[in-house]
């Protein structure tokens, strides 16, 4: 428990700025920013951005419309790709120097990995998988507290979570739940100043690594357009029953111009990338087309797609639970529907 004296000390909100397959910054990570620099604002204090890749100068213009007031980079081969041990020392010592009040990250293979350490490190508590972040003053500790809001006891409710006596409160964020906003208008022009840019110098003792990555990590399904923001989605679950089935969601996705998405079980399973997953502890879609493949529903995948502007669902199961907020329901096998929507569809463009 840190001392109150202390606690105080911690100013300022930093946000991991993740660069997607080493090609562009992540879209999660802008939204991110979005939220918090309205956060930052609200209790008037600085935003940090914090990002680190190779050759990450081209990527600075792209994060500058958000106005953090401090952006720091690194720049550096090794950093192309993240790294267990480089990337968690870096950002601790941003954390100790800097001292923010918050550490903010979006819940991808670098966030969840890198705030768990961070959080450990600092002896402090980390939220995963947040849908929503608000600050607040409570009047029982006498200060403003971050609340990180995320779904618990199986999505059925939403707790709202604390962290009063340690600092730096840090969560990882679903990407999709927050929308993008750059603040291109006069009046926040005329409010923020430039983010400056602080480079940091790359000078880590690579004779310190304990584990060496022999191959790069590879996206072996790598998505045309991340979930979150893809305007139209075609979804499986278990009622696809095996990895032959949900491997033909690929092919109807490419006739419908659209992405692949996918409940808990097939990824489980092994049919699809963890990317993939859809729900509570994956990602939040909000598409103008779902079409839902042999998905019962559960609230935990339920409660991830409900702002999609159209939801179809295609099941055997005429009480199945996704049935009951889908705008339309096709009570079929899903397995023989999507090899006849392919046929119909190839037909069509012929």
């Amino acid at each position: 428990m840190i001392e109150l004296t202390k606690i105080k000390e911690y100013q300022g909100i930093m946000v991991f700025v993740e660069i997607q397959d080493h090609e562009q910054v992540l879209e999660g990570s802008l939204e991110l920013l979005s939220k918090a620099r309205l956060l930052a604002d609200k209790i008037d204090q600085k935003l940090y951005a914090v990002v680190f890749g190779e050759n990450v100068e081209k990527y600075l213009s792209k994060i500058e419309p958000f106005y953090p007031d401090i952006i720091f980079y690194c720049s550096h081969k090794n950093l192309k790709h993240y790294d267990s041990q480089i990337f968690p020392d870096m950002v601790t010592e941003l954390i100790n120097q800097y001292k923010p009040f918050a550490f903010l990250s979006i819940f991808t293979e670098a966030g969840k990995d890198l705030t768990p350490r961070l959080a450990q490190r600092f002896a402090t508590g980390c939220t995963s998988h947040c849908t929503d972040l608000d600050i607040e003053y409570m009047e029982e500790y006498n200060r403003s507290l971050l609340m990180m809001k995320r779904p618990a006891f199986s999505g059925n409710v939403i707790a709202t979570i604390i962290s009063p006596y340690t600092m730096p409160q840090m969560a990882t964020v679903q990407p999709g739940v927050f929308s993008k906003y750059e603040f291109n208008s006069s009046n926040d022009k005329q409010k923020y100043d430039r983010s400056v840019k602080i480079e940091i110098l790359f000078d880590y003792d690579m004779e310190t690594i304990r584990i060496e990555n022999l191959d790069p990590p590879t996206r072996w399904d790598k998505k045309c357009v991340p979930l979150e923001s893809a305007p139209l989605i075609v979804a499986g679950g278990r009622g696809l029953k095996d990895k032959k089935t949900f491997t033909l969601l690929h092919e109807l996705a490419g006739l419908l111009k659209g992405e692949v998405g996918a409940t808990r079980v097939p990824v489980f399973k092994n049919w699809c990338s963890e990317e993939r997953m859809i729900g509570q502890t994956g990602k939040t879609v909000k598409p103008e087309l779902y079409i839902a493949l042999g998905i019962s529903g559960q609230i935990q995948h339920t409660s991830s797609i409900v702002e999609s502007e159209i939801i179809v669902s295609v099941n055997n199961d005429e009480k199945a639970l996704i049935n009951d907020i889908s705008d339309y329901v096709i009570v079929e096998d899903a397995k023989s529907f999507i090899q006849q929507l392919i046929n119909t569809l190839k037909q069509e463009i012929r």
